[in-house]
């Protein structure tokens, strides 16, 4: 299976993967002995990246970080031990919302629809037959890391299938593209099913009747709010493309902001170019500098606010802000909300 999806210009800077697929991978890669210093070698990321879930890593950074990984315990199946034990916020978001689906074909269904936001450039379908269903995953990373990553992500989607359910759900069997036969045992311990490698494809194989198992926590009135939620994140990711002569600027605003920074001089010597040329540079693409500036405030105030033990003026502080009243006034006008109805709203539909 063929995992482009499209053609994307060069000149954009793509959203690719979740930063929550690498957290958890680093986490059991250091958590096994891995100094941090082993994986700053091949990326390019910074601590930041690696500790905000919500970030988007490069792809060439994950192949990179993956390979690592695969190849300093080459003699074990590491990804059956990111899957046995990660969280499954490792899979951001979708985890929770999957879980108020009604059926398993509707949890697979959802994956289909959302898989953008783990992986921008991610593939995944349902190949039906009469008696069986497969759910097929495929990234270009994958001839990269010895498709370490799919494995401990189609691992893991299993797991979160059999425990939504209380139903025994037939899997028949688990096909990786890779090539890994001398670790079969471990492949099968963990799927309790025949695994094949070098099968041409990621797949789990399931009978036609296990999707019809009822999900133990299904409410459709949250299913249809996380789909919602889901559609403006799909649509955020979207429009999260960005010229890549933008990338040095937006990075140094990034950076910035860890630090309480949001000025716009500081921005333009972070990127190690005037503040003239920082303007120019914005304006030709189409925005300004404050601009740019405000969708990082913007994007880390929302964080801060979906925490309700941070009282709405220490938020304001926190992204710059001195003066509560002006905080209130910007927010609003990025988002036609107050920061309190945008609390109430958010945190009282997630109750």
């Amino acid at each position: 299976m063929d995992a482009e999806k499209g053609t994307i210009s060069a000149n954009f800077v793509r959203p690719e993967t979740q930063g929550s697929i690498v957290t958890t991978d680093l986490d059991c890669a250091v958590s096994h002995g891995m100094p941090l210093e082993a994986s700053a070698q091949v990326t390019d990321l910074s601590a930041v990246d690696y500790a905000r879930l919500d970030s988007r890593i490069s792809d060439d950074a994950v192949a990179a970080l993956m390979g690592v990984i695969a190849n300093r315990w080459a003699d074990t199946a590491i990804s059956m031990e990111i899957a046995r034990s990660a969280p499954f916020t490792m899979l951001g978001g979708l985890a929770k919302g999957a879980q108020f689906a009604n059926d398993i074909e509707a949890m697979l269904g959802w994956f289909l629809t959302n898989q953008s936001i783990i992986a921008d450039q991610s593939a995944v379908h349902l190949e039906q037959a009469d008696s069986e269903v497969a759910l097929v995953i495929a990234h270009p990373c994958e001839n990269q890391d010895q498709g370490m990553l799919l494995e401990a992500v189609t691992g893991l989607i299993w797991r979160l299938l059999q425990e939504s359910t209380d139903v025994a759900i037939s899997l028949l069997r688990v096909e990786f593209a890779s090539d890994k036969p001398v670790l079969m045992a471990a492949y099968e311990s963990f799927f309790q099913a025949p695994v094949s490698f070098q099968a041409g494809r990621n797949a789990l194989v399931f009978s036609q009747d296990s999707l019809r198992a009822p999900v133990r926590s299904a409410n459709p009135q949250m299913f249809k709010f996380v789909e919602r939620h889901f559609a403006a994140l799909r649509q955020q990711l979207e429009s999260d493309r960005y010229p890549i002569a933008l990338a040095e600027l937006r990075r140094g605003i990034m950076e910035n902001a860890t630090q309480g920074e949001y000025g716009a001089a500081a921005a333009a010597a972070k990127a190690n170019i005037s503040l003239r040329t920082a303007q120019r540079l914005a304006k030709q693409h189409g925005t300004s500098l404050n601009a740019l500036i405000d969708e990082i405030r913007l994007a880390n105030a929302k964080s801060f606010l979906g925490d309700p033990a941070i009282d709405i003026a220490t938020v304001g502080e926190i992204v710059g802000y001195t003066d509560a009243r002006a905080f209130r006034r910007a927010f609003r006008r990025w988002t036609g909300l107050s920061p309190a109805e945008y609390r109430r709203e958010t945190l009282g539909e997630r109750a």
